[in-house]
């Protein structure tokens, strides 16, 4: 009885071993596409307000208000490595010379929002090809047709840095609250 009871945990062992990853920080495959989706809290954020910051940002376009939805067009976003402390050898070229747009979506509730990039394409260098015109990042960073993540992306300074600048670049920031001067 003892054999079958360690064969069982042995078994289930290797079988949670062998999932498939499809979330990578606020990365996530939802219908065979990744997609960027991070909360962020904020009191007293709205639609309005999130619209008339969103505007002023010269790498979005088509902002609009619907109800308590914010949607833009994200176009050629690219990854500052170097401000987030990634040296260039350590640093894959198609975060390098990458530009990332996609659609984002902004769901608006009570002192939190959540960002959700969908239709994520790419342009630069992969280092076995030059990718001129925009193509999906599916095609580049998922496997088994867009079910599971590609491993060699799954890593900080892949994914990690793209998570890392996407947050950056989308978070709303509230110029209207004064700066923290550590004084109480």
């Amino acid at each position: 009885m003892k054999t079958i009871i360690s064969l069982f945990f042995v078994i289930a062992g290797f079988t949670a071993i062998a999932q498939a990853n499809t979330t990578y920080g606020n990365f996530k495959l939802e219908d065979q596409e990744i997609i960027f989706q991070k909360i962020f809290l904020a009191d007293g954020v709205d639609a309005a307000k999130l619209v008339e910051y969103y505007k002023t940002l010269p790498y979005l376009a088509n902002v609009k208000q619907d109800g308590e939805d914010v949607t833009f067009d994200m176009n050629d976003i690219t990854v500052d490595y170097k401000k987030f402390m990634f040296a260039q050898v350590g640093t894959p070229s198609i975060i390098q010379t990458g530009k990332y747009s996609g659609a984002v979506t902004i769901g608006v509730k009570d002192g939190k929002y959540r960002v959700t990039l969908r239709a994520i394409q790419m342009t630069g260098d992969i280092g076995y090809k030059k990718i001129n015109e925009k193509e999906n990042l599916t095609s580049f960073a998922a496997k088994n047709s867009g079910t599971i993540l590609a491993q060699d992306w799954c890593r900080p300074n892949m994914l990690g840095l793209l998570d890392q600048s996407f947050t950056d670049k989308l978070q709303f920031i509230d110029s209207g609250k004064k700066k923290d001067d550590g004084d109480w």
